[in-house]
């Protein structure tokens, strides 16, 4: 215990001595923070070294790609190039594996692009040739490089389209002459040349083209025959027609050439009688011929300008009112103005343009008229009343002596009838609705509704059409209980109470047709209850000998019973097995019956 005490200041002194704050250098400070951004600048670094050691390389620019670039981006875009189909596309997948050295580790894998992409080159390259496009397809099949694997396939090709197209060039230098000269077999032997060549082009595309051309130079050449024959009877309306005739010819024919110096003098003929008629006053027979005459500038004076006038009324007759509901169209606008442009160019002093021998204010008119109803027209396509009612008052505003009064009248009768739609359309979408129920009720109701359209309306034969349905279904709903009451007893047996009740279904009722067709069937089905005993028993008779007895049995069902039709025909191969009997007893002397109603064959 007395030791104690001197041990305890020792002890709190030991206790004290971790107590007091050691102070650090600074130099201790930046050597850790020196460690720590060593630390996080390695970690940075190995992250991003392995990152890049990982990442996939990025695809080469095949745009841009030259020789310089590695072998493996040029086999990339080689491959890329030759799967696109492309003409440059494959030209350049070409030249980038062409002329590698044997000695390259992926030379066998640029062989295989280059040999595709070559195959690819030929293939398009002919399909170009069979088109008819030699030039692009030498052009193309050329692109293959030297001391390359299909470098001389595609030279032989190249020869032979060469060939072909030759070959083919000089068919048609004969060809062409053949035709000229209408000489059809000779031209029908060249045609038939074609067909030794090879290429589709000619043997197909050029062929087809000539044999239309032969047909071409066939038909002109009889048009031309029978209009030198119209023009050979020296009579001025066959000479008319000749000009016509031959004005249809073909110009793609090498016949035109010829006609066109026929058909200028014959018009020339034609030309001077239609003035001749003109001057002695007969000028509907002169305008008549001048206007099979062409125009031209070889024509001038008087000539000219009795075509103009026959040219002006050809267009205005184009411009009469034709078609469904006669309805203004611009190119009756179109053919007035030219008409009256035609007028306007005669001279002041021709006597074809005085007044009272033209009817040039007559068209002037009408196209005043047919300016106004093709306008009306546009507006009363909106569909409005409004619009409909502005264009029957402009249609009205015609005159009743103008040439389109009639045309006008035509229009507004029209548009009274779209009016008249408009105003009843929703009386017939109400009698619908109230229609849709199917009652009877509901049905006279919508009836009397679809009756508010009066005779005469737009609208009246649909709403007459409507109501006839209407009738008939309320006739169906009438009379299915007694159909459907026939047929109830149909079932149980009862076929004559079923008739009865069929029967009292009306004639010209909804289901009076069809009352009537199980009439007939279940009328049948009793007959055939009748007559079948009947049959069945002459039958027997006739199988056991007595003909003559079934014979007679069978007549009893009389014609237009349900088995008529089969007794009929076995009375028929009775008598027939009956007469042959008779015939063999006759052969044998022995006698037959004398009468066939009386006795059987035995």
């Amino acid at each position: 215990m007395a030791s104690t005490p001197a041990s305890s200041p020792l002890s709190s002194r030991r206790r004290q001595l971790p107590r007091s704050n050691r102070q650090v250098k600074p130099w201790e400070w930046v050597w850790l923070t020196l460690w720590v951004l060593l630390l996080t600048g390695s970690g940075v670094f190995c992250g991003w070294a392995l990152m890049w050691l990982t990442r996939i390389p990025p695809l080469p620019d095949c745009e841009q790609i030259t020789p310089f670039h590695s072998s493996s981006d040029l086999l990339y875009c080689a491959k890329a190039q030759a799967r696109t189909g492309e003409p440059n596309s494959l030209v350049q997948s070409v030249l980038l594996t062409a002329n590698w050295s044997k000695t390259h580790s992926q030379y066998e894998e640029s062989q295989e692009i280059l040999t595709d992409a070559s195959e690819q080159l030929l293939v398009l390259a002919n399909r170009w040739a069979q088109a008819g496009k030699l030039d692009d397809a030498v052009a193309l099949a050329e692109k293959i490089p030297l001391d390359t694997p299909l470098r001389n396939p595609a030279q032989a090709v190249i020869f032979e389209w060469r060939q072909d197209w030759q070959q083919g060039q000089a068919i048609e230098a004969k060809l062409r002459p053949a035709l000229a000269a209408s000489d059809w077999e000779l031209a029908r032997g060249y045609l038939q040349e074609f067909k030794t060549l090879k290429s589709d082009y000619w043997l197909d595309t050029r062929y087809l083209r000539w044999q239309r051309q032969l047909q071409i130079e066939r038909q002109a050449w009889d048009q031309l025959l029978q209009a030198r024959a119209l023009a050979g009877t020296n009579q001025i309306d066959n000479l008319a027609q000749a000009v016509v005739l031959a004005r249809s010819i073909d110009l793609r024919s090498q016949v035109w050439q010829a006609a066109e110096n026929d058909v200028d003098r014959w018009s020339k003929t034609v030309l001077d009688v239609a003035l001749q008629r003109w001057q002695v006053g007969n000028r509907t027979s002169a305008l008549e011929l001048a206007s099979v005459v062409p125009p031209g500038p070889q024509w001038a004076g008087a000539d000219q300008e009795l075509l103009h006038l026959s040219h002006a009324q050809r267009l205005a007759s184009q411009a009469e009112p034709t078609g469904e509901g006669l309805a203004p169209r611009y190119s009756h606008l179109f053919s007035l103005m030219e008409a009256t442009h035609a007028i306007a160019q005669l001279p002041e002093g021709s006597p074809y343009a005085v007044a009272e021998l033209t009817p040039a204010e007559q068209w002037q008119e009408q196209l005043i008229d047919l300016r106004r109803l093709k306008f009306s027209d546009l507006v009363a396509r909106l569909g409005q009343r409004l619009t409909y009612n502005w264009a029957m008052y402009q249609a009205q505003q015609v005159e009743v002596d103008r040439p389109r009064r009639i045309q006008g009248q035509t229009l507004v009768a029209q548009w009274q009838a779209n009016i008249q739609r408009i105003e009843d359309r929703p009386v017939l979408a109400e009698a619908r609705n109230l229609a849709r129920p199917g009652t009877i009720p509901a049905l006279e109701t919508a009836i009397a509704k679809a009756e508010e359209i009066e005779l005469g309306r737009a609208l009246r034969v649909e709403a007459q059409t409507l109501v006839a349905g209407w009738q008939q279904e309320i006739q169906v709903i009438e009379d299915r209980p007694i159909l459907d009451a026939a047929v109830a007893l149909a079932d149980d047996g009862n076929l004559r109470e079923a008739i009865s009740e069929a029967l009292k279904i009306a004639p010209g009722r909804a289901l009076h047709s069809r009352a009537q067709g199980l009439v007939d069937e279940w009328t049948a089905s009793i007959q055939i209850a009748e007559d079948k005993p009947i049959l069945d028993r002459a039958k027997n008779l006739a199988y056991s000998g007595s003909l003559s007895a079934a014979i007679n049995l069978a007549g009893q069902i009389a014609s237009g019973r349900a088995l008529s039709g089969e007794a009929q025909a076995a009375i028929a191969l009775w008598k027939a097995e009956r007469a042959y009997i008779w015939s063999i007893w006759e052969a044998e002397g022995r006698p037959t019956p004398g009468g066939s109603s009386t006795a059987d064959s035995e």
